[in-house]
């Protein structure tokens, strides 16, 4: 009989669309993770996602997620139009934009994203070695300590806040062409990210 896997649930999320952006390439890459076997990044059940860039909708979404998958680490990837290398990032803020709509047409009622949080949270995710991965494989990466006040930053700060997992992080990606970053150069850098994630440390 053979072995089971062991390893760490892995839940990976992207984006749809948004004002801005009719095309997002964390759609697609969640379709090319899918199609890959957990074990390909180190994990023992592998669940993906895309989420609406809805700052109501895609909590709505991940909370049945969390409920039902209940994972062990979870890292979610968005779209950042001005990035010109893959930006992890190392904090969310209770911060939201109120004069930005999302794909929903919707704006947060106030500036930040739970009235009662603290304004910052520490993603925890082995950041510094994602980073040093990437790079060691020719990939453009940073930390980042600004999630921006978009959906990205409100769905990392609520995932931090909700304890999700014990490993949540964001990861920030450049649009499809830019820096010369294709679909399949993005799918090779989630890869990467993937695996440093579930190593055992």
């Amino acid at each position: 009989m053979p072995a089971r896997n062991t390893g760490p649930k892995l839940l990976v999320t992207g984006f749809g669309p948004f004002p801005g952006a009719p095309a997002n390439p964390t759609e697609a890459l969640m379709g090319t993770l899918r199609a890959e076997p957990a074990s390909t990044f180190g994990a023992g059940a592998l669940e993906t996602a895309v989420l609406p860039t809805e700052f109501a909708g895609s909590w709505d979404m991940l909370r049945e997620l969390y409920a039902d998958f209940a994972p062990d680490i979870v890292v979610h990837f968005g779209l950042s139009l001005r990035a010109e290398a893959i930006h992890v990032e190392r904090v969310g803020r209770n911060r939201a934009d109120p004069d930005k709509p999302d794909a929903a047409g919707q704006m947060p009622s106030s500036g930040r994203v739970l009235g009662s949080g603290p304004d910052a949270l520490p993603a925890t995710l082995p950041v510094e070695e994602i980073v040093e991965k990437l790079g060691a494989a020719g990939v453009a990466a940073a930390l980042s300590d600004d999630a921006g006040a978009y959906v990205c930053n409100a769905t990392l700060y609520r995932s931090l806040h909700a304890n999700a997992a014990p490993r949540v992080g964001f990861v920030h990606v450049p649009p499809v062409g830019q820096a010369g970053f294709t679909e399949a150069r993005l799918a090779e850098a989630a890869s990467i990210i993937l695996s440093a994630t579930t190593a055992k440390r």
